[in-house]
């Protein structure tokens, strides 16, 4: 190992004075040069009359390209900031020889002279820099290893899609990586300025808008989308082209992207799967992380359904502002030692502050001694049952977990002194029509009721679906689609509003950071979608064509679904937030404080009988949206019975 060493660095030395002579020769070369291009002839008197400051200028020339770095670098990534370093170290070496002529000889060569000599040695050494990086590239790139050998009709045609930064990356990553195993048809990008023009010899063809007759034009293998920029309505247009025609998609990921997550750079040609979350039907929504993060730097924060699917990126993104503790609580073991080890892996140095908890929130005691040992400042509270077929079959279930355990949360960071508690809603807690809702509207309720008496900040989250995460709809399609199908889908005109995880963690963080006791925080979260319309996208992102290869039915409304949710009530009155695209409404509790305790207490009760008719029929008596809808549920179920007498 030692002597591998010592022959690399005499090699890499000898390269040096290799580079050092040809540089002196070059510097000389070309004011010889400019005295014949000056004169029409060698006037060999005005060199002579410099004979005492020439060695001196030609060290300054040397010690000006060695101060550039000239003589280390790696000549088959050399480019424009190589060629940089050669006009500055001339320009420099230039300007320093005048001086010195001008101190020794008392004089100095004729003003053109001296700007021809410094022009032409510029363009001497650089165009040996130049021959050194081609020469360079192509010797390693022989040398890298044995590739295997690419047969007519094996190469993969490719479209790419963006003309910037990350173009030429993928390009140069096809040159280098992957010769002879991919041929580029050509680049799309909507610039009219670019549209005609070449980047690494490949022809800018057009807009976006071509992509559909390339596709059937040309036999294409891949799209490789290079857009980090493009919004997802625009993505999601030349995705499904691209699946329409059964060509497979590539996007190629931002540098902070594989930054933040190290494993996605593994590959030759480092890009990632098109995700379900590329195609929303409007931007994704991020919320400045610098501007939280001093919120939550060195404090102890504690997260219930640290396991869940909210809860977990909750808890990637808090870990990274460094906490002096990180809380995280949950009835699982499996997914709380999941996170655990995720965090732990990846931030190793911080492994010491992560606590994993193992509690169930309906135990009041146990969330005490929690309370009680960690003394958090920030609380946020993602645990609870939020299945709504599920829980409509197990409504004593959900009282429990979702409004007792809630209850327990809020009165132990009320009787501990946390600064700040932040609730995780939804939007089906707006005029509820199921149990869960009406189980979450209700803890809502309680938040705004404390709140009015408490030093503890208590803070609302609302938002809607959350796509990828675990029960929701996607996994759901994508199990079928995997199957075979078919896919079902309640109702064609069902509607909900959509968001990715990272939003909804960076919402919940962005709440709990800035926002005020009492308040509730909703995400701009665009226009809702037609679930039709996702399993349709779900199933072409699949390679396949609904209704041909897949098939869609219509299985029904499940009970207490409704066929558009609500953001917000009637009686709510909101406002767009200075801090990113959030709504702020200033709730006003719809139950006066000892209603509200009484119904709470009848409701633990009568969960605690187990009784599931007893809680619905307290829901249906407190709260109208709830009775509406049972009235509604019922109504159905006994037209679904007289037709099947008749």
């Amino acid at each position: 190992m030692q002597d591998a060493r010592s022959t690399a660095r005499m090699r890499a030395y000898g390269l040096a004075a290799i580079l050092a002579m040809y540089d002196l020769t070059a510097v000389l070369a070309a004011l010889v040069l400019a005295v014949m291009l000056r004169f029409e002839y060698l006037r060999w008197e005005i060199l002579l009359e410099h004979r005492a400051s020439l060695p001196i200028m030609l060290a300054i020339y040397l010690l000006c390209l060695y101060f550039f770095r000239l003589y280390r670098y790696r000549w088959s990534f050399a480019s424009l900031d190589m060629l940089l370093s050669v006009l500055a170290a001339n320009a420099l070496a230039t300007g320093l020889s005048v001086l010195v002529q001008w101190h020794i000889d008392g004089t100095r060569l004729p003003l053109s002279v001296i700007i021809l000599s410094g022009m032409l040695a510029t363009i001497l050494i650089g165009a040996q820099r130049l021959l050194m990086r081609v020469a360079t590239w192509r010797y390693e790139r022989q040398h890298a290893g044995v590739r295997p050998v690419v047969r007519d009709g094996e190469q993969r045609r490719v479209i790419i899609l963006g003309s910037g930064q990350s173009t030429v990356e993928v390009l140069n990553a096809l040159s280098r990586e992957c010769a002879g195993r991919y041929e580029v048809i050509g680049i799309l990008d909507d610039n009219p300025l670019y549209q005609g023009s070449f980047l690494r010899g490949i022809k800018i063809l057009g807009g976006l808008d071509m992509l559909h007759d390339l596709l059937r034009q040309h036999a294409t293998d891949e799209v490789i989308i290079a857009l980090p920029s493009t919004d997802g309505a625009r993505l999601r247009d030349c995705v499904l082209a691209c699946c329409r025609h059964k060509v497979s998609v590539r996007v190629v990921p931002l540098i902070a992207e594989l930054l933040e997550n190290p494993s996605a750079s593994r590959g030759r040609l480092r890009v990632f799967d098109v995700s379900v979350e590329d195609l929303l039907h409007r931007p994704e929504q991020a919320v400045a992380r610098q501007e939280t993060a001093q919120a939550y730097a060195g404090k102890r924060i504690l997260v219930t359904g640290a396991g869940g699917s909210i809860g977990s990126e909750l808890c990637r993104h808090l870990i990274r502002v460094n906490p002096d503790v990180l809380v995280m609580l949950g009835h699982g073991e499996n997914s709380i030692v999941s996170i655990q080890r995720e965090l732990t892996r990846c931030y190793p140095e911080l492994a010491t502050r992560m606590v994993t908890v193992i509690s169930d929130v309906r135990d009041a005691a146990r969330i005490d001694a929690v309370f009680t040992q960690y003394q958090p400042h920030i609380v946020f509270h993602a645990a609870a049952h939020k299945h709504v077929p599920v829980m409509e079959e197990n409504a004593a279930e959900a009282i429990k977990n979702n409004i007792g355990g809630t209850r327990n949360i809020m009165e132990a960071a009320d009787r501990h002194g946390v600064e700040r508690m932040v609730l995780i809603s939804t939007d089906k807690a707006v005029k509820p029509s199921c149990v869960m809702g009406a189980s979450k509207f209700l803890c809502e309720e309680m938040m705004a009721s404390i709140a009015r008496r408490s030093a503890t900040a208590f803070i609302t989250v609302r938002f809607g679906n959350v796509l990828g995460s675990r029960g929701s709809v996607l996994p759901y399609f994508q199990e079928q689609i995997l199957h075979g199908g078919p896919v079902t889908v309640t109702h064609p005109e069902m509607r909900r509003y959509f968001m990715t995880i990272p939003e909804a963690a960076l919402l919940v963080l962005e709440a709990g950071a800035v926002g005020s006791t009492g308040n509730l925080y909703v995400l701009d979260m665009g226009r809702p979608v037609r679930i039709i319309d996702l399993a349709e996208n779900a199933i072409r992102l699949s390679g396949l064509e609904p209704y041909r290869d897949i098939n869609i039915e219509f299985c029904g409304m499940r009970p207490g679904e409704k066929l558009a949710e609500d953001l917000f009530s009637d009686a709510e009155q909101q406002q767009a937030h200075t801090h990113g695209r959030l709504y702020v409404v200033e709730r006003v509790p719809s139950l006066a404080p000892d209603a509200l305790a009484t119904l709470i207490t009848s409701l633990m009760e009568a969960a605690a009988r187990n009784s599931d008719p007893a809680v619905i029929g307290m829901l249906a008596d407190a709260l109208p949206h709830f009775r509406q809808a049972m009235v509604q549920a019922h109504l159905q179920s006994a037209e679904r019975v007289t037709s099947a007498e008749i």
